[in-house]
């Protein structure tokens, strides 16, 4: 089955960024430093590729014609998808070299944000930089590292100790140690995760910091560790994790709630961020179906569920978007 026989508007503009992109990669062979001249219309042609993708979803899903997007999935993953993995972003999340999307070092990439291609290959990675959901995990770390900071001045004077859950590249720690030293003197961070090499470059860059620990852990192990105190032993003022619950299913995602919460002490928090409704992420297909890169939507009552089922009353939610709408935070306070 050809994807024109699926849906013939998509295939108009598939094949007119197919011509494009062709026109351009030619020009760039020749001169490569010259990628800005065509970034805005390279944008827009890869954004109407895939907005067409979103409105057949919409329709399929509103006549009930679910089968026929699974059809047209398949013939783009198999047929079409390979002339947009182009890149070096793009390619290393395609390739999974640490077995999973979204690792550490794509995350410090999106952080860092200085694409260092050029020619057609810089068009990619600028608009992978650029897209909506790599702005968000922007926002993401500096609305956390804000809320951090926020809680520590609020105690000057308490011993506070913080657990980072699925700890990646440690960029907020990082940020926090270099512009916050004389606030953060008491403040300990234990950094947790499951993947070594995240841990090493992160023990690392932050070597000459006091105060920050690293460990090798498995949330799935605490999620399902009975008596949790046996695991982990500590008490924390803050625990927070930032992209780890954008992957659980319901029933994980509550049991680690569940044992967090016994890891707070009275009048500590639990952050926690999520991405909300897939219809809020205009990133989902480029990332789904370019990047195999599928992740767990949830709508605002769905997420505030998760701490309710988990023991925390809803007096002590408190819930809050990332700039553009795309992630929800709720910190959940243990009074």
């Amino acid at each position: 089955m050809q994807i024109g026989r699926v849906n013939l508007s998509l295939k108009k503009r598939i094949d007119n960024y197919k011509d494009r992109a062709k026109y351009i990669e030619e020009y760039l062979k020749k001169r490569p430093k010259e990628w800005g001249k065509f970034q805005v219309q390279f944008n827009f042609e890869i954004n109407a590729v895939f907005q067409e993708i979103l409105s057949f979803e919409r329709e399929c899903i509103a006549t009930g014609n679910e089968s026929k997007l699974i059809k047209l999935k398949k013939i783009f993953v198999e047929k079409v998808k390979s002339p947009f993995e182009r890149g070096d972003y793009i390619k290393w999340v395609v390739a999974k070299p640490y077995g999973y999307a979204g690792d550490f070092k794509y995350i410090e990439d999106v952080y860092e944000n200085h694409p260092r291609t050029s020619g057609f290959d810089r068009l990619f990675d600028n608009y992978t930089m650029m897209s909506a959901i790599a702005t968000a995990v922007r926002n993401r770390k500096n609305d956390f590292k804000r809320m951090i900071v926020e809680y520590v001045k609020k105690n000057p004077s308490k011993k506070i100790r913080i657990m980072d859950l699925a700890c990646g590249p440690c960029r907020e720690v990082l940020e926090i140690k270099k512009d916050f030293t004389e606030e953060f003197d008491n403040v300990i961070f234990d950094c947790y995760d499951m993947d070594e090499y995240a841990l090493k470059f992160s023990k690392r860059r932050l070597e000459g910091f006091s105060g920050i620990n690293f460990i090798s852990e498995n949330a799935t192990r605490i999620a399902f560790r009975k008596n949790i105190s046996d695991l982990i032993a500590k008490k924390y003022d803050i625990i927070y994790s930032t992209g780890l619950f954008d992957y659980f299913e319901k029933r994980i995602a509550e049991r680690i709630i569940k044992n967090l919460r016994k890891l707070l002490n009275n009048n500590g928090v639990l952050m926690i961020s999520d991405v909300r409704d897939r219809y809020s992420n205009p990133s989902f297909h480029f990332m789904e179906w370019v990047g195999e890169w599928p992740l767990v939507y949830r709508s605002d009552d769905e997420f505030r569920n998760l701490f309710l089922q988990a023991g925390f009353l809803e007096k002590d939610l408190d819930l809050n978007y990332e700039q553009q709408g795309i992630l929800q935070y709720i910190s959940a306070y243990k009074k």
